[in-house]
């Protein structure tokens, strides 16, 4: 199967579904990971905060670390995702190049402007296929006014640890959060592991599915 996994920022696909793409690169699987922007920012103050060689040169050692090699990061302002025909046809094209038989992006109520705009983005892309999943937002964003909901769990028991070390490798974002951020993320994992039957889980909330019975 091709998987295909769209974040806004290099290090958001990592956090939310680094176990499920590493697992599924260990059954065989083909793995993409579209990433909308170079992720360099600065504060309102101007200050920098992640260079764009930081962020690539970060983001390129984390997806390896999950077993990815198919990184594709397109030239989207950060902070300034557009939701119009500009970022649909982006991920239009990767769509029709790739063929994916699953997409995973973001939450379309989370309070990252950026990861709204890529979610509804993915969404009219992707709007003749039947495999749509929304990956469970983490803070500092995803703190809504509306319930995220978890309806689809995958066990990643055994590619938990894949998943916290392809975050270390985001060595900026680490620094700025601390350990704390990844025991935070392990501990998520764990919880849902706990309500699913699993050690470890990462959940998704359906877009659409193809039921096959």
């Amino acid at each position: 199967m091709n998987i295909l996994a769209i974040g806004a920022h290099l290090d958001d696909i990592e956090l939310a579904c680094g176990g499920t793409l590493a697992r599924a690169i260990n059954a065989g699987h083909k793995v993409k990971m579209l990433v909308m922007t170079d992720s360099a920012y600065k504060d309102f103050n101007g200050v920098v905060l992640r260079t764009r060689e930081e962020a690539m040169d970060e983001g390129i050692k984390a997806a390896k670390t999950l077993g990815v090699s198919d990184l594709e990061i397109l030239d989207l302002p950060i902070k300034y995702i557009p939701y119009n025909g500009d970022s649909v046809e982006k991920i239009n094209k990767v769509i029709d190049e790739f063929k994916p038989d699953y997409i995973f992006t973001h939450w379309i109520h989370d309070t990252h402007q950026d990861h709204m705009n890529t979610a509804l983005a993915t969404i009219s892309a992707a709007r003749y296929k039947n495999n749509i999943f929304m990956y469970e937002p983490f803070p500092p964003s995803g703190r809504s006014y509306g319930a995220y909901r978890p309806q689809a769990y995958f066990d990643i028991t055994e590619t938990i640890d894949a998943k916290i070390e392809s975050l270390k490798e985001h060595k900026s974002q680490h620094a700025k959060y601390g350990s704390d951020w990844t025991e935070a993320v392990a501990g998520r994992a764990r919880m849902r592991g706990f309500e699913s039957g699993y050690k470890y889980a990462e959940v998704f909330e359906v877009v659409r599915i193809d039921l096959k019975l």
